[in-house]
């Protein structure tokens, strides 16, 4: 029976390290294309937009908003070339950047009813401009999440 020699052994181990970092180099790559991000965008409007309307309305607009957000994100993944389980700090930002939205459509929501005295009711109302202008804002801040989210992968590789 051979054994490994030190030498073979740094190099398994240097090309475990490359294929990792080729991963990770694929996995910042891949993000989502501009109609991923309009689809996105337009289904977070929609789920937004349903907590001013009344039931049953509300309930079918919620689901079929944020079920068409995190559709497009589903099937992004589903098509993405390279797959692999996100990191702990991976799934933070993603966390994060959904409580930002939530938090920040109720700023929004707020601001409709104090600058504007929008309704607090019906099609167009304090929701539906707020759910305009979140959905507005996570299309303008992608290129930008997608910069800090470059970054968290390719720190993970820097720590390995």
């Amino acid at each position: 029976m051979d054994s490994m020699n030190p030498h073979d052994a740094q190099l398994s181990l240097d090309d475990i390290h490359r294929m990792q970092d080729a991963t990770r180099e694929q996995i910042v790559r891949q993000s989502p294309t501009r109609s991923y991000v309009l689809l996105a965008a337009l289904g977070l409007f929609v789920g937004l937009a349903s907590v001013d309307l009344q039931n049953p309305w509300r309930t079918a607009t919620l689901l079929l908003g944020f079920g068409l957000f995190l559709g497009v994100g589903i099937v992004h993944e589903h098509r993405a070339l390279v797959q692999r389980k996100p990191t702990a700090l991976e799934g933070l930002f993603w966390v994060g950047l959904s409580a930002g939205l939530m938090l920040l459509f109720g700023v929004f929501r707020i601001a409709a009813w104090a600058w504007l005295a929008l309704p607090p009711q019906g099609l167009l109302s304090q929701g539906t401009l707020a759910a305009a202008a979140t959905a507005v804002t996570y299309v303008a801040t992608a290129p930008l999440s997608r910069r800090v989210f470059r970054a968290i992968v390719l720190r993970t590789s820097a720590l390995a």
